[in-house]
């Protein structure tokens, strides 16, 4: 029996090496230099972002929706996983680089305005990785204005005396606005009234036009009209207009370099070897990155020295471990891969102009964020949790809680005395490495178990073997085999210490630590609301919210459905506006004012 059992398992691993790479990063060529290329990849994407304001303070929040759309049908895409959102300053700073985690095509994020932001003209990006093969006329950009009242040097928008062109600081009125959107035949809107008290309730009513409601991603912002004028917000209908007005000009790469990130974040790296004579091929590397939810990923190098790893799995740790497996890996250097800047150089910018006559808008607008800011403590958005998906090799059949049993100094006394199956093995070369017996009437295997603590893999079992065991809270066993990316391990030793924080005092030279550029966690964000029964404690905050509603996932689950919202204390001219896609691509835009008095 145990001769059969590895027999299959030289059969599992042998067979596993022949899968092609798309088991370990996406569906890869090589070109004559060794250059991994996607292949008969003619899909072409779009991104459209819904954002709030065209035209932001320091202290206000930009906030975003990604609609990942197919070129062709503005039908939601799943291509890509993974989007990515970027403030440009006219003069090529980099404001902020987010990366938006993907689902049936959609994300969102946000971004508060620092007073270290100068006041300029500046460009909100959106695209995903595939799209940067296609070129910068195929992202999403909209022109973004920001005024930082703290900062004395206004010259890059302060209204020179030869500007002919005085800005507008009239506000916006319902003409303006619904001129730039057309009627559609899926829904009619509504709201409850058109002139509202402050802190009064107020409801946006979606009623269907179709036999049933139709299905789609949706957004809706709820915002007081600027005062100070500032660049036009593209709605979903012009977007898409002026991406078919493009249709013609786009092809397809003919030499493709950035590979789509087709089931989650891509994170590629290179290995280059010290000595010329060692191969580059086929040589393991392995990605941790630690905590209760912990993330492990194992691949192989191609003919070039490049790896690739997915991460489809949510995490918290923003550091990853990575290290080449194996004797040779003092051999190599180890080089993640970072994500080059885009040339901007060719964008073109929107002229933003104050003048003397704006001061006192500025000033109470500024007050007024000012105020809420104080209060933001009371007003907090909250992180939706994230998924608990594991692997389904990440089964135990036992978990040894050590304070159930008597304590003892090493892992090496822990696996004699109380791990059942598991013993410390002195090879040939005088090195020990634990083992983890598969069956009752197995002998034991030639090959190692997967040794893990606090989720970082130890590939040195002697690293480990005589820790200090009071530290350690469980060790989780397997007896099963674990295959990992074709990677095979006769079972699993998890191990996890009391204070988690074993991956920081680890410190190898075989170890490298990445800081991960993460995707932004999922929020809750607020939404104030005003009942009777909580006046006492409401009454006393004070309520300067311009922004009165910003709703990334608007839920439509009945006909008609309502959104509820509630004004603040700012009264004046306000703007609604809802954007989106149907299911069959169809954009949705909606426009309409109110008054708060």
């Amino acid at each position: 029996m145990a001769v059969i059992r590895e027999i299959v398992k030289s059969l599992i691993a042998g067979f596993m090496l022949l899968i092609p790479y798309i088991t370990n990063g996406q569906a890869m060529i090589s070109d004559n230099h060794g250059k991994n290329l996607v292949s008969n990849y003619t899909h072409q994407e779009m991104v459209y972002l819904h954002h709030n304001k065209s035209l932001l303070l320091a202290g206000e929040q930009l906030y975003y929706k990604v609609y990942a759309l197919k070129s062709e049908s503005t039908t939601p895409s799943n291509f890509s996983k993974i989007a990515y959102v970027e403030l440009i300053g006219e003069n090529g700073d980099l404001i902020f680089r987010h990366k938006i985690k993907l689902k049936n095509g959609v994300g969102q994020g946000e971004f508060f305005i620092p007073v270290t932001v100068p006041s300029g003209n500046y460009k909100l990006i959106g695209y995903t990785q595939w799209m940067k093969n296609f070129g910068l006329n195929h992202f999403y950009t909209g022109d973004i204005g920001l005024i930082n009242p703290f900062q004395s040097d206004q010259r890059a928008i302060v209204q020179k005396a030869q500007d002919s062109i005085l800005p507008s600081i009239k506000t916006i009125g319902h003409t303006d606005l619904k001129e730039s959107v057309e009627p559609n035949p899926f829904f009619a809107f509504e709201l409850s009234k058109k002139e509202f008290s402050t802190r009064e309730r107020g409801l946006l009513i979606v009623r269907s036009l179709q036999k049933g409601i139709p299905k789609g991603n949706y957004s809706v912002s709820i915002r007081k009209v600027d005062s100070l004028g500032g660049p036009q917000l593209s709605s979903a209908q012009s977007y898409v207009k002026k991406r078919n007005s493009q249709l013609e000009s786009r092809t397809s790469p003919s030499n493709p370099i950035y590979l789509p990130e087709l089931r989650g974040e891509l994170i590629s790296g290179t290995i280059t070897s010290k000595d010329p004579g060692f191969v580059l091929e086929e040589e393991e590397v392995a990605l941790s990155i630690p905590g209760k939810q912990f993330v492990l990923k194992l691949t192989r190098t191609n003919s070039a020295g490049e790896f690739y790893f997915n991460l489809n799995q949510d995490y918290l740790n923003s550091k990853a471990y990575v290290q080449i497996l194996g004797e040779n890996w003092d051999k190599y250097d180890l080089q993640i891969n970072e994500q080059p800047s885009m040339d901007y150089g060719d964008l073109q910018f929107n002229k933003l102009r104050i003048s003397t006559e704006m001061a006192d808008l500025i000033l109470k607008r500024s007050v007024h964020n000012q105020v809420e800011n104080a209060f933001i403590e009371l007003k907090q958005d909250t992180v939706v949790p994230i998924a608990q998906t594991l692997p389904i090799y990440r089964t135990f059949s036992k978990i040894y809680d050590l304070d159930d049993y008597t304590r003892f100094s090493t892992v090496r006394e822990t696996a004699s005395e109380v791990l059942e199956h598991v013993w410390v093995f002195k090879q040939k070369n005088g090195e020990e490495v634990l083992k983890v017996r598969s069956g009752e009437d197995d002998i034991a295997s030639n090959l190692l178990p997967l040794v893990l603590v606090d989720g970082l893999l130890i590939q040195k079992h002697s690293d480990i073997i005589d820790y200090d065991a009071k530290r350690i809270k469980q060790i989780h066993i397997s007896r099963e085999d674990c295959v990992i990316n074709s990677i095979v391990y006769n079972g699993i030793i998890a191990m996890e210490t009391l204070e988690g924080s074993f991956p920081e005092e680890f410190n190898r030279d075989y170890i490298q630590v990445v800081e991960l550029f993460a995707p932004l966690p999922t929020k809750k964000y607020f939404n104030q609301k005003y009942h009777q029964a909580t006046r006492s404690d409401t009454d006393q905050i004070p309520d300067f919210r311009e922004q009165l509603l910003w709703l990334p996932q608007v839920v439509l689950d009945s006909d008609p459905s309502p959104i509820e919202f509630y004004t603040s204390d700012v009264v004046g001219c306000y703007e609604v506006s809802f954007e989106g896609f149907t299911e069959q691509g169809n954009p949705i835009s909606w426009k309409e004012t109110f008054v708060v008095k």
